[in-house]
């Protein structure tokens, strides 16, 4: 693979993190200063809004797998998504505090909705 090939695999894959990642927590932001009660009571996330959190992780996973796609539009887009997948489920999975916060279903719920999410942005692209 030629050295341009996986400096464009690279910035799509950090592209399309960071713009997860930061609408993640611009809507985390949002939501918690618009509806403090909807977030937490006592110190612990109340349910509804896991399900919150589970719907805008999708919507964030789309538009970062929306902008990996622009970057890499070429013959590696599986390989560059698929590692978009991997790399965010990866975090999710690895911070733990927030794991344990969300539960396991929700951690669940949140790893199918990055995997669709990102290929629900790679396909808007693509199409």
């Amino acid at each position: 693979m030629p050295l341009i090939a996986i400096s464009y695999i690279a910035l799509a894959l950090a592209l399309g993190y960071g713009v997860t990642v930061l609408l993640s927590l611009a809507a985390t932001f949002g939501i918690t200063a618009a509806s403090r009660g909807l977030v937490s009571k006592n110190h612990r996330i109340r349910r509804a809004y896991k399900y919150v959190q589970d719907g805008f992780w999708l919507l964030c996973s789309m538009a970062g797998g929306y902008a990996a796609a622009m970057v890499h539009e070429g013959s590696h887009a599986v390989f560059v998504a698929t590692g978009l997948v991997v790399i965010l489920v990866g975090v999710l999975w690895l911070n733990v505090w927030e794991m344990r916060q969300r539960g396991l279903g929700h951690q669940i719920a949140m790893s199918v909705a990055t995997a669709v999410g990102v290929a629900a942005g790679f396909m808007l692209r693509l199409r």
